[in-house]
């Protein structure tokens, strides 16, 4: 054994160097995330490679195990492994294959000679060879290698495989920053195994004993935890490196499908292992009935045997049933959708009324049996049924009293059983009591009166639905008749108080033989009754209400049969008049009839007894009164019906009700209807009959005279005062300024004064009111209230009109400026502000008019003006991407350019000598494309203006360039390439300003990004590539280059790939995007290219030329091109060819061609 040195750098770039003892059998490296790892140490020095979880297990040649712990952590960046030796640096990737084992694939990363970022990781010296005990190892290649040694199969000291399956041992481990010699020792441990982990087994039946038994093997000692469902069996791998663990009695699992999961921990390590599966079922089937058994409800009657008797159920899908009814079996299979059904058909049992027992035993598929009993009930006898009181049979009839209780039919019948009792389509139902008895009863109501017999149809069914139907009769005899004449009596109906004296006869009629008793008011006389019904009886006065009322009378007949009927009448008592009153009142609230109420006439209104009538007397002229049907009455006496002057008088009304019946009431009248004296001053109002602004604010007096202490309303335009004349007679009534409303009219004075009696009297005048000034306008300023800059410069600047009244005065002012102005004889007026009084810019302004009329009253007019004599916004968006460049791919879609402009405006765009006219939304953004066509290939600075014209006219205009460039560079000229066993790992390329990027061409034509890392190498002028993963051999590359616009072409390069000669495939559709113009069969071994036309025309959308480089073991066929000469390009010979209507070809004069 020897001493292996190593070294870990982080991410950071720190360093941890540590080495493995010489005299340890086991190592641990600690890995943590992004990490390299360094090994002094040869490919051949390696005998296997295991991952366990996340651990990777190193076995070298000679036994001893290194653990990189957390190795394959899923966190993070990946950590990677090197070994290197006398200066060579080899990376390790591993190819995970079943049971943990790893094949390691091995490639050169550095070589030491110059600086390179990998230095830390390299060593110098060339270690000894790491021999196995007792032999030697084959070396191999130390740059580009493949060691396939999976740890399955592999030797190590005689013990197999399994040996070194555990984890790493702890014996002589060194920490990493830590120093130290420890040592220690350790043997590789056998790994866990489960036997038959793939195989199934089924546990079910109805076995006395189950067990579920799992076996495998271990290191020795080890602890086994396996688990199958919720039970858990703990057991210890024997020494013969076996163990098993049995499942049964408590601790066997639950029914359900399981997989075991074995869990092996040895020395700490813990492993957990797949199992065998199993499936469980020790359940007995359950079986349910939903139909047939007297469990469920059901049972068979006469109608529903006749047809057989089915049972129907629920149960375990698969389950085998086998239903026993009296001996008979029937057989069935529960359904897939777990319902089951048999039938006993017609004749396998037997008819009557009985209960016998039925037997279900279902059979699962797993062998599990469970057997239930149910109950089977047939009843197939229909019931008797008979009637014992109620019907005519019996000898039962229903007269009135009887029939006003209800209708009762009893009867006996079938206990249990349902009774159905039609009579003249009404129905009633009765249960059979458990003594046998039934009744049925009909409300009073239900069933008409009257002398009649008629059917009763009864329907016995009994509980299992059996019926028996019989017939019989129902007599009625409810009939009795009386009548009472009331609209007769004393001729029409009602008793006055002359009938009264005299006594009352009423009359009717009833059946013959009736005896009839007869209730008036508080009397009762038996009435005489002759053969054919008609009856009579006579009450006294002193028996007969009295006042004015509705007396009630009621007659009882009873027939021969005792059959009774009543009947009741009304009769009217009226022996008076009733509610005879005035109810209105002459001269108003105080009772004297003045003169305004005499001239319109006295109406007087009362009450009385509806449908009497009503006369009126006031003084010596009487009147009928109108009487209303609810019993009011009024009366008008004209205003010649009430002489003038001051007097009493006396009213009186006279009543005569319907019956003759009179009453009479009186009241006294009180007459004023003579009034005083009332003036207005004839002086003008403020001097001239007319009321302006200035003197409508402080007020207006209105003056005039009446009798000394008289109470005067004086009005004004609709408002009233009310003032109160002095002791001379003289009143006065002032108005605030806020009564006197604003406006010119004509404003209406009345003066009035009521006496004491309500007598009253006017006097009017008017006064004129002026306080505004009349039609006063302001127009639009140059007719939309908008000045442009050419109206404000145009015929000597901008006017200002309107109108106001004839004779005013107006001051103009617009802005800061004023200026005044001559209303003509039509009332109308303007000013011209010059073009030095308007300001410039974008202003919002005022402008205003004031007018004073002839009366010095004033008023004002004012808008808003817009002053906009600039275009304001007015700029232009940055075009041409991010790096305001416009490319060829860029062209080829258009340019759009944009901006801001003042909302409203029109733009054009001139672009490189074209107008456009640009479109520009409601916010003023303003947008337009440059068609493709428009725009000149080349690399140049196109000019740009733009001209907006705003809503209201100014104009403005802004220039700009933009930069073009829709010349893509040269194809990146490849310089080298680099591989290894597992195929390209990098390339390089001829320095270059542009953006260089790599591109893989898959086997299914698709082409991905290469993830390299790039550096340049100023010394020898080239971009070095470094694949972070290694293209496979037989893969071609395209590699771009993208300048600062855009634009981009391609180089195709063509790998060898160790085949006899190297098929290039141009006809690729996805080679388009890339811009190929350039391809490089430099490092291909005997190239063959074939290009078309279309293939060509396909590979570039900068140009349909394409460069070939190659050497004299290539060979390009261009079938049907033509040569035109050759070129020189960087020292090389170029052949020209067209091929087709577009296509050039210029081919390394080296390469074979065949057109």
């Amino acid at each position: 054994m020897k001493t292996i040195d190593f070294v870990v750098r982080d991410q950071a770039g720190a360093l941890q160097r540590g080495m493995v003892l010489d005299g340890a059998e086991s190592h641990i490296i600690q890995a943590q995330s992004g990490q390299e790892i360094s090994l002094n140490l040869r490919q051949t020095d390696f005998l296997s490679q295991q991952r366990a979880g996340s651990d990777l297990l190193l076995t070298l040649a000679d036994g001893r195990v290194i653990t990189i712990e957390n190795y394959f952590n899923q966190a993070g960046t990946p950590n990677r492994l090197f070994i290197s030796s006398d200066g060579y640096l080899n990376e390790v990737a591993f190819v995970e294959a079943d049971g943990g084992s790893l094949f390691a694939q091995y490639g050169p990363t550095e070589q030491w000679g110059k600086w390179s970022p990998s230095d830390d990781l390299i060593y110098l010296g060339r270690s000894d060879a790491i021999m196995p005990p007792g032999g030697a190892i084959a070396g191999g290649d130390d740059e580009v290698s493949m060691l396939a040694a999976p740890l399955l199969g592999g030797v190590v000291g005689g013990g197999g495989a399994a040996t070194v399956a555990a984890a790493a041992a702890v014996g002589g481990a060194a920490v990493l920053g830590a120093g130290g010699n420890g040592t220690g020792g350790g043997a590789s441990k056998a790994p866990p195994f489960v036997n038959e982990p793939e195989s199934s087994a089924t546990v079910g039946g109805d076995e006395a004993t189950k067990s579920v038994t799992v076996t495998g093997g271990g290191e020795p000692g080890s602890e086994v935890v396996v688990t199958v469902g919720e039970k858990q069996v703990t057991t210890t791998v024997g020494d013969d490196g076996t163990f098993e663990a049995v499942f049964e009695g408590d601790n066997f699992p639950a029914d359900g499908n399981h997989e075991a999961v074995v869990t092996v921990t040895t020395d700490g390590e813990e492993a957990t292992l797949d199992g065998p599966s199993f499936v469980i079922d020790t359940t007995a089937p359950v079986v349910t009935v939903t139909e047939g058994t007297k469990g469920v409800s059901d049972y068979f009657n006469a109608d529903g045997f006749a047809t057989g008797v089915t049972l129907k159920g629920t149960g375990e899908a698969g389950t085998d049933v086998e239903v026993t009814v009296s001996e008979k079996v029937v057989t069935t299979t529960v359904a897939d959708d777990g319902t089951w059904s048999v039938t006993f058909e017609p004749g396998m049992l037997e008819a009557g009324e009985y209960e016998t027992e039925i037997s279900i035993k279902s059979t699962d598929q797993y062998g599990n049996t469970s057997t239930s009993v149910e109950t089977l009930v047939v009843d197939t006898l229909a019931p008797a049924v008979t009637v014992t009181s109620g019907s005519q049979s019996v000898g039962d009839i229903f007269n009135g009293a009887a029939f006003s209780n209800g209708v009762t039919l009893s009867g006996e019948s079938e206990p249990g059983a349902t009774i159905q009792l039609t009579v003249g389509g009404i129905t009633r139902t009765a249960t059979v009591g458990e003594n046998g008895t039934w009744s049925a009863t009909w409300q009073p109501g239900t069933l008409p009166e009257g002398e009649y017999v008629s059917d009763i149809t009864i329907i016995a069914t009994d509980k299992f639905g059996n019926a028996t139907t019989v017939t019989e009769q129902l007599a009625v005899d409810t009939v009795s008749e009386v009548t009472l004449a009331t609209d007769s009596v004393e001729v029409d109906g009602v008793v006055n108080a002359a009938e009264r004296a005299d006594g009352v006869t009423l009359t009717g009629t009833a059946q013959p033989g009736s005896t009839v008793d007869v209730t008036f008011g508080s009397a009762t006389k038996a009435a005489t009754v002759d053969a054919n019904g008609n009856w009579s009886a006579q009450f006294a006065a002193s028996e007969v209400p009295t006042g004015e009322a509705v007396a009630t009378v009621t007659a009882v007949a009873t027939d021969s049969v005792g059959n009774s009927s009543t009947v009741t009448g009304q009769i009217q008592i009226d022996t008076l008049v009733r509610d005879l009153a005035f109810t209105g009142q002459t001269g108003g609230s105080d009772g004297i009839v003045n003169g305004s109420e005499a001239a319109q006439g006295i109406v007087m209104t009362g009450t009385v007894e509806p449908g009497s009538s009503v006369m009126v007397k006031l003084g010596q002229v009487s009147h009928a009164a109108t009487v209303a049907a609810d019993g009011s009455w009024s009366v008008t006496f004209a205003p010649s019906d009430i002489p003038a002057g001051t007097y009493t008088t006396t009213m009186t009304a006279t009543a005569t009700d319907a019956a003759g019946n009179t009453d009479s009431v009186s009241q006294s009248v009180s007459v004023d209807t003579e009034a005083g004296s009332l003036t207005i001053n004839a002086a003008p109002i403020e001097g001239d009959d007319v009321v302006n602004a200035a003197e409508a604010s402080d007020g207006v007096a209105i003056s005039g005279t009446a009798d000394a202490g008289a109470v005067v309303q004086v009005t004004l335009a609709g408002i009233t005062h009310t003032v109160v004349a002095d002791a001379n007679g003289q009143w006065t009534s002032y108005y605030a300024a806020g009564e006197v409303a604003q406006g010119v009219y004509n404003a209406d004075i009345t003066a009035t004064t009521t006496d004491s009696a309500g007598n009253t009297r006017s006097a009017t005048d008017s006064v004129q009111v002026d306080t505004r000034v009349d039609n006063l306008s302001l127009n639009k300023v140059e007719g939309d209230d908008i000045v442009s800059g050419a109206e404000r410069l145009a015929d000597g600047g901008v006017t200002v009109s309107g109108t106001s009244e004839i004779g005013s005065s107006v001051v103009v002012s617009l802005g800061n400026a004023s200026m005044n102005g001559v209303v003509d004889a039509n009332g109308n007026w303007s000013v011209t502000f010059a073009p030095g009084q308007i300001p410039q810019g974008t202003i919002n302004a005022t402008v205003s008019v004031k007018a004073t009329d002839q009366a010095g009253n004033s008023a004002s007019a004012s808008h808003a003006v817009l002053i906009d004599t600039v275009v304001d916004p007015l700029n232009m968006d940055q075009a041409g991407g991010n790096d305001a460049i416009v490319s060829a791919r860029e062209a080829e879609a258009g340019i759009d350019l944009n901006g801001r402009v003042e909302a409203g405006s029109t733009v054009v765009v001139n672009f490189d000598g074209t107008n456009y006219t640009a479109s520009v939304d409601s916010s003023g953004n303003w947008t337009v494309m440059i068609p493709p066509a428009s725009i000149r290939p080349g690399t140049y600075d196109a000019d740009i203006s733009v001209t907006a014209t705003d809503h209201v006219g100014n104009i403005a205009s802004i220039s700009d360039t933009l930069a073009i460039d829709t010349y893509a560079p040269e194809g990146p000229v490849i310089a080298s390439y680099t591989r290894d066993g597992d195929g390209i790992r990098g390339i390089s390329t001829e320095i270059s300003p542009d953006t260089l990027d790599v591109h893989q061409i898959n086997a299914d034509r698709s082409i991905s990004e290469v993830d390299a890392t790039s550096f340049d190498i100023d010394a020898i002028g080239e971009r070095n590539f470094q694949f972070n993963t290694n293209v496979p051999d037989g893969s071609d590359l395209v590699v771009t280059a993208t300048d600062t616009a855009g634009n981009s072409s391609g180089t195709y390069l063509a790998l060898d790939d160790e085949s006899a000669n190297t098929r290039l495939d141009l006809s690729n559709p996805n080679l388009a995007q890339y811009n190929i113009e350039t391809v490089d069969l430099q490092f291909a071994e005997e190239a063959q290219l074939t290009i078309t036309e279309a293939a060509l025309v396909n590979l570039s959308k900068n140009t349909n030329s394409l460069i070939v480089n190659g050497f004299s073991d290539d060979t390009v066929t261009i079938t049907g091109a033509v040569r035109d000469g050759f070129e020189v390009k960087d020292g090389q010979t170029y052949d020209i060819y067209t091929l087709g209507s577009e296509g050039t070809l210029m081919i390394d004069n080296d390469i074979n061609v065949l057109i």
